[in-house]
């Protein structure tokens, strides 16, 4: 259809300008409908061949372009889908926003949550399994029911010979890794430092 409206603009438009060429610099005017005759029975399929194949290729060009709103999409998808920092408490409840990367582990402490952090401890209110499903489970992993500890804060860890593990953290506190979250803890901890454990 976009090709039949772009010939028969064609058609009419050619002439027009034919005519108006011929008024300005020659002697002689074509006639608007004659040239329009000529126009239709010389280059009337030409231009539907012509208008349809370059509609085609540019529906298809088109299409081959990515969409914008597919991007967008794309791009929230790339988005980190877990917190890089957090907002707890002091004892004065002074409220600050303190890195995840700075901080060792979270302890529960009903009803609140424990932040160790590298200078000092806060208080969240939050329950650790809502926290857990917030964080970047590369980096952090539940060792116990009420603890979550920063994998990169983990500088070795020694079974205990019962199915549970002490390990030490680079601020030297050791901590409990309960037998039903020692697979996980392992297995991660391996990602991370493959050449540090056997």
């Amino acid at each position: 259809m976009i090709a039949g409206v772009a010939t028969v603009i064609h058609l009419l438009a050619y002439p027009a300008l034919v005519w108006v060429l011929s008024k300005s610099f020659y002697y002689h005017t074509f006639s608007y409908w004659q040239t329009f005759e000529y126009g239709l029975t010389a280059y009337f399929i030409k231009l539907i061949i012509i208008y349809g194949f370059s509609f085609f290729m540019l529906a298809g060009f088109k299409n081959k372009l990515p969409n914008r709103s597919t991007i967008i999409e794309e791009k929230k998808v790339q988005k980190p889908s877990f917190i890089t920092s957090i907002i707890v408490s002091d004892g004065n409840n002074k409220k600050a926003v303190i890195d995840t990367n700075d901080i060792s582990c979270f302890s529960a402490s009903s009803p609140y949550i424990v932040v160790h952090h590298q200078s000092k401890k806060y208080l969240h209110t939050e329950t650790l399994k809502s926290l857990e499903a917030q964080l970047d489970n590369n980096q952090f992993i539940r060792i116990h029911k009420s603890l979550i500890v920063n994998l990169f804060k983990v500088t070795s860890y020694q079974s205990r010979q019962n199915g549970d593990y002490d390990l030490m953290l680079s601020d030297n506190t050791v901590l409990r890794v309960s037998r039903n979250y020692a697979k996980g803890f392992k297995s991660k901890f391996m990602e991370i430092h493959p050449l540090t454990t056997k």
